[in-house]
């Protein structure tokens, strides 16, 4: 499982309040884990003066006494904390991702001058920082399709299909075999 960071937060905690709202059980520790300091002593604190009010009163029967006195489960406390977590996240995602975006840009800034400053002799040091930097996991760019390259794209597809419709029942029969052989090696290549 990859590293939870910042930006994987809101999602894990929406998930996390969708479970305990269907009454699944959920592991406690994972309160260590998708809520901050702050907020997991906000969930001590709440569920700490939900034992003290057990402590002084009896279990309310009816739900209007269970609102009059602020009697709630332990389930209960921690879906509310865990929906303000959430609210504060949200507020905060842009700034979040910014953050992310730059330890990002940081590892892929240090990864490239490694890879530069320890090219070997004879070796262009800026290929070797882009090769550090896709062995560090980042890309560069990436390949990005021009209006030109989907239009050519498009066009062999049409004359693929044109060829294929014109094709005599042999050379059909013989396409047939090359993809179901094309079909058996991926497999091959995958297991």
């Amino acid at each position: 499982m990859p590293k939870l960071n910042p930006t994987h937060l809101p999602q894990r905690i929406r998930e996390h309040i969708e479970q305990m709202e269907r009454g699944e059980e959920v592991e406690a520790k994972k309160d260590k884990t998708l809520l901050d300091d702050k907020w997991q002593q906000a969930l001590k604190d709440a569920l700490e003066a939900q034992k003290a009010l057990k402590k002084t009163h009896k279990r309310p029967k009816t739900e209007e006494e269970k609102q009059a006195i602020g009697w709630k489960e332990i389930r209960e406390v921690r879906i509310e904390i865990y929906k303000q977590a959430l609210a504060e996240l949200e507020e905060d995602i842009y700034d979040i991702h910014l953050k992310q975006l730059a330890k990002e840009q940081v590892k892929a800034t240090k990864a490239y001058l490694d890879g530069y400053f320890g090219a070997k002799e004879g070796q262009d040091k800026d290929s070797a920082g882009r090769i550090a930097v896709t062995r560090a996991g980042f890309s560069n760019g990436g390949l990005v399709a021009s209006k030109r390259d989907k239009e050519v794209w498009d066009m062999e597809e049409r004359l693929r299909k044109q060829f294929e419709a014109e094709a005599t029942d042999e050379e059909k029969e013989q396409l047939e075999i090359l993809r179901e052989s094309e079909k058996s090696l991926k497999k091959r290549r995958k297991v």
